[in-house]
């Protein structure tokens, strides 16, 4: 009998090491063989198709990405400058965008915790509906605490370091291969302690 109980102890323990161990690998490479790199943008080919893996699933659930399908939405994701460090609060960037390819776009800022940054400055994000573009539809946006002045400005405040940025292409242009020169590139301006 005690033997049976300790097997039976034993099975459990494994059990639940294993299945964290699951979770701990679906949070961290979830989709990793179906993430395409577009420059700094990173973008997960599986969310939104009837082909994610559970693991893609998990990690969608957990982000609350309410993903459509991949020929109503693109997704990608931008957390890193243009010298591999996370995202900053302390600096301020700039994203020049070439028309995009989609019927709709918008970018957000979300913190480390996946949420929208706590602040009041109600500039958590810009669209294709609301943003100032150049004749040829391309566009630039501040993306720093401060306003300044900007046109197109995306705030940062109480951000932290290890933000992202969300660009979503809504009905993207089909067949949906872009090339990253075709998405916006972020570009330090400065950091605090750097020379403008």
């Amino acid at each position: 009998m005690l033997k049976k109980a300790a097997a039976w102890a034993a099975a459990v323990i494994i059990g639940l090491a294993l299945g964290v161990a699951s979770v701990w690998a679906a949070l961290s490479f979830g989709g990793a063989g179906a993430m395409e790199q577009y420059g700094l943008w990173r973008h997960n080919s599986l969310a939104g198709s009837t082909a994610a893996d559970p693991y893609t699933r998990t990690v969608i659930a957990i982000k609350g990405l309410l993903a459509l399908s991949v020929r109503e939405a693109r997704y990608l994701d931008l957390s890193r400058d243009e010298e591999g460090r996370p995202l900053d609060e302390s600096c301020i960037y700039e994203l020049s965008s070439p028309p995009l390819p989609a019927r709709w776009w918008s970018v957000t800022l979300y913190g480390r915790d996946e949420y929208l940054v706590r602040n009041n400055d109600n500039a958590y994000s810009i669209d294709a509906s609301r943003t100032l573009t150049s004749a040829n539809g391309g566009w630039r946006a501040r993306i720093s605490p401060v306003r300044g002045e900007t046109a197109n400005w995306i705030s940062s405040r109480n951000a932290g370091t290890g933000f992202s940025l969300t660009l979503r292409l809504y009905n993207p242009h089909q067949p949906f291969d872009v090339t990253a020169e075709e998405l916006p590139t972020l570009a330090i301006v400065s950091c605090t302690g750097e020379a403008s």
